[in-house]
């Protein structure tokens, strides 16, 4: 009979925190200048106020000026030194086209796919209606989110990435025609002048 080495012990010491995960994919990809970076919380999000059954959203978003986006002439690409750690997913309705206002039926859910670079990270993802919701803007207008507990998605620096969206009602799975709006946020890395000129 054949004796087999054992496999190493892992050692796993508590759970992964978002800062070492950014630095951790940071070390594999040689960005080795980004642990001097400021940390800190972000939210970025996108938003396509003509109604559609699919829409895709951060992808040329450097031609939607804020309110519409908040991600300014990069677009959907991060510069050298930053990146997200998504933590949260959110969709929301935009009641207009000049994306300042929310409403739209409580019914109404999201499926999704998420990808960075030519990778598809999320494929599928179901935001239900009842789920968790948050960003009560406008009295009863909710977002609904996807929580990334203990797991989180980094997009990297110079990296692009989109969300592709479709809406569909919550209690007859109809595909719906709608504007829609979409919130990334979690733990980011930003360009810390101090150090890195």
């Amino acid at each position: 009979m054949a004796m087999t080495t054992p496999m190493p012990a892992r050692s796993v010491k508590g759970n992964v925190k978002a800062q070492e995960k950014i630095l951790y994919v940071a070390n594999k990809l040689g960005l080795s200048s980004l642990k001097y970076m400021q940390g800190t919380t972000r939210v970025i999000y996108d938003q396509q106020t003509t109604a559609s059954t699919v829409q895709t959203l951060f992808e040329g978003s450097q031609g939607r000026a804020f309110p519409l986006s908040n991600l300014g002439a990069n677009g959907n690409q991060f510069q050298v030194n930053e990146a997200l750690l998504i933590e949260k997913i959110a969709f929301f309705q935009p009641d207009a086209a000049d994306g300042q206002n929310f409403n739209g039926p409580a019914n109404l859910s999201y499926k999704f796919d998420l990808m960075i670079g030519n990778k598809t990270v999320i494929k599928d993802g179901v935001v239900e209606a009842n789920g968790e919701q948050a960003f009560y803007t406008d009295g009863n207008a909710q977002s609904h989110v996807m929580h990334l507990e203990g797991v989180g998605i980094l997009i990297p620096p110079q990296v692009e990435f989109k969300v592709t969206v479709k809406g569909f009602l919550t209690d007859s799975r109809v595909a719906s025609t709608e504007r829609i709006g979409c919130y990334l946020f979690g733990t980011g890395v930003l360009l810390d002048f101090n150090t890195s000129i």
